[in-house]
C-alpha cells in the first residue's frame, strides 16, 4: 500500500536578529529562506499557492516585528500556523535558513533542529568486485547531516558535537580510522551514530552523502539509502491535445540491512543498474503513452515508478518525484 505525501516548497528573503545567539547572529542580518510543506492530500497546487502566499507576508521584512524569537524552529511553527489558517492541516515544515542549517516540524508537530557540514577524504572499497571503481582510491567531499531533536538541543549543541569528529575525519584516509576499514556510506554513518549520539541524547538521525545523487541514513537502527536521478520529458498541456513538458527528479529510497560483507543496502550503481530500463523509458518521452500510466501529475508518475521499479529492487520503500516548479509527492510503502 502506498501514501502519497504532496510537497511544495517556496522561498523569501528577510531579517532578523537572535539576542540570545552568542554569536553573530545576534546583530540584524538577514537570509534567503527555504520552505518546503509536505501534506497527504490530493491537492499540490493548493498547497504551492497557499505556502507562496505565507512566504509573501514574510517577504523583506523584519522577522522580530512578527514573532518574539525569530529562531528557525519558531519561524517553521509560525508558517506552519498560517497554513493551518489557510485551511492546510498539519503540513510538515521543513526550514533552511542558512546553507548548513534548520529546522523541520513533522506532521505530528515534533521540532527538529539539523545541521549540515562537510569534510573532504580519501577512501577505497575493500571488498567490492575487480574492476569496480570504489576498489580505487579515491575520494570526496563528504556532506553530513545531523539531526536531533529541538527539545533537547540547539545549533550550537550540534556543532560542539561534531567538532572533534571534523578533526579526525577531514583530510583524513578514512581506511586507516578503526571501525572505518570499509569505509561505505552506511558503514561511516553507523560509526558516527555512537560518537554523535553520547553528546546528543536527542539525536534522531545521521545522513551521509558521498555525492549530491546518492545518500545513506541511519536512525541507530536502521538504514535508508536513496539514489537521484532526472530525466526531461513532455505532459498533457489541456485536453486540446497541446503538450508541455518539465525537469524531473526522482529518488529511489531502500530500507534494509546491511550486506555483512559489503557494508551497504544496495551499491549505488547496481541501484542505477537495475533502474536503467525504468529510466529510459521516462527520459525524453510524452509520459502519457508510457503503458498503464493512469496520471501523468507526480503523483501518478510516482505510482507508476513505484509499479514498475519494486519487483526491480525489493528493497526500495519509496519514491520521490519533483518538478522543475519545486512542487512533488513523495509515495511511501506502508504496511
Amino acid at each position: 500500500m502506498l501514501t502519497f505525501h504532496h510537497v511544495a516548497s517556496a522561498g523569501f528573503e528577510a531579517a532578523r536578529q537572535l539576542p540570545q545567539a552568542a554569536d553573530a547572529r545576534a546583530r540584524l542580518h538577514g537570509h534567503s529562506f527555504f520552505v518546503e510543506a509536505s501534506h497527504a492530500h490530493d491537492q499540490a497546487g493548493d498547497l504551492a499557492q497557499l505556502l507562496n502566499m505565507a512566504c509573501a507576508e514574510l517577504t523583506y521584512s523584519d522577522l522580530n516585528q512578527r514573532l518574539a524569537n525569530p529562531d528557525d524552529l519558531p519561524l517553521a511553527h509560525y508558517l506552519q500556523q498560517q497554513l493551518q489558517q489557510r485551511g492546510v492541516g498539519h503540513a510538515a515544515i521543513r526550514l533552511r535558513s542558512a546553507p548548513g542549517r534548520g529546522a523541520d516540524i513533522t506532521d505530528s508537530g515534533e521540532g527538529r533542529i539539523w545541521l549540515k557540514v562537510d569534510f573532504s577524504a580519501a577512501h577505497y572499497l575493500p571488498h567490492v568486485p575487480a574492476g569496480h571503481q570504489c576498489g580505487r582510491m579515491h575520494g570526496h567531499t563528504f556532506s553530513v547531516k545531523i539531526t536531533a531533536r529541538a527539545s533537547e538541543h540547539d545549533h550550537a549543541a550540534l556543532e560542539r558535537a561534531w567538532l572533534p569528529l571534523s578533526l579526525q575525519l577531514h583530510h583524513a584516509y578514512l581506511n586507516d580510522i578503526a571501525g572505518l576499514e570499509n569505509p561505505t556510506s552506511e558503514n561511516l554513518a553507523a560509526w558516527l551514530w555512537p560518537r554523535l549520539a553520547e553528546p546528543l541524547a536527542g539525536l534522531i538521525s545521521v545522513t551521509v552523502h558521498e555525492t549530491v545523487t546518492a545518500g545513506s541514513r541511519f536512525d541507530g537502527q536502521q538504514f535508508r539509502i536513496w539514489k537521484e536521478q532526472r530525466f526531461e520529458a513532455a505532459v498533457p498541456f489541456d485536453q486540446s491535445g497541446r503538450y508541455t513538458g518539465d525537469s524531473y527528479r526522482v529518488n529511489l529510497h531502500l530500507t534494509g540491512q546491511l550486506d555483512k560483507v559489503m557494508g551497504w543496502v544496495e551499491d549505488f550503481g547496481d541501484v542505477k543498474a537495475q533502474f536503467k530500463p525504468i529510466y529510459q523509458q521516462l527520459d525524453h518521452h510524452p509520459l502519457d503513452q508510457l503503458p498503464a500510466i493512469v496520471r501523468t501529475d507526480c503523483a501518478g508518475i510516482a505510482a507508476w515508478v513505484w509499479q514498475h521499479a519494486k519487483p526491480l529492487l525489493p528493497m526500495l520503500s519509496r519514491v520521490d518525484i519533483y518538478a522543475a516548479n519545486q512542487m512533488g509527492v513523495r509515495a511511501i510503502a506502508k504496511g
